[in-house]
């Protein structure tokens, strides 16, 4: 039982990239799993827990090598990431209070962040390292 299935469209070729995001939608997956079997409440604080530990470990890897290579979206993409961050903050808030269809707005969150900021902002961004290595 999955909601994003991890294929070809998600990997961009850049092996610690792709494996972090692969746990990424690992992670997305299994809020899905608690969700469907009911068993959420207690699931759902693990993982956006788990979320913002890892998202942030991964962002700080993926910023780290933007500003190596001096990748002009830089500022963009890192916002980028301080508003996915935000939101994760905000979700375990609401969570933390008790509201009842956090789950629900989670999964929807993380699906189209996740899979649009893969296909678009990080592909743009791996483009450019392949791109800066083949000159």
């Amino acid at each position: 039982m999955t909601l994003v299935e991890w294929d070809d469209t998600l990997i961009l070729g850049m092996p610690q990239i792709d494996e972090d995001h692969h746990k990424l939608v690992n992670i997305l997956n299994r809020c899905y799993r608690a969700l469907m079997l009911h068993d959420h409440s207690h699931e759902l604080q693990e993982v956006v827990a788990e979320l913002l530990d890892y998202t942030q470990y991964h962002f700080a890897t993926e910023e780290q090598l933007m500003a190596q290579l001096h990748y002009a979206a830089a500022p963009s993409h890192a916002a980028a990431h301080r508003k996915f961050i935000n939101s994760i903050h905000n979700f375990k808030d609401r969570s933390d209070a008790g509201e009842s269809f956090v789950a629900i707005d989670v999964l929807v969150f993380l699906k189209d962040w996740l899979v649009g900021h893969i296909q678009n902002t990080d592909r743009a961004f791996t483009n450019f390292i392949s791109e800066r290595t083949e000159l």
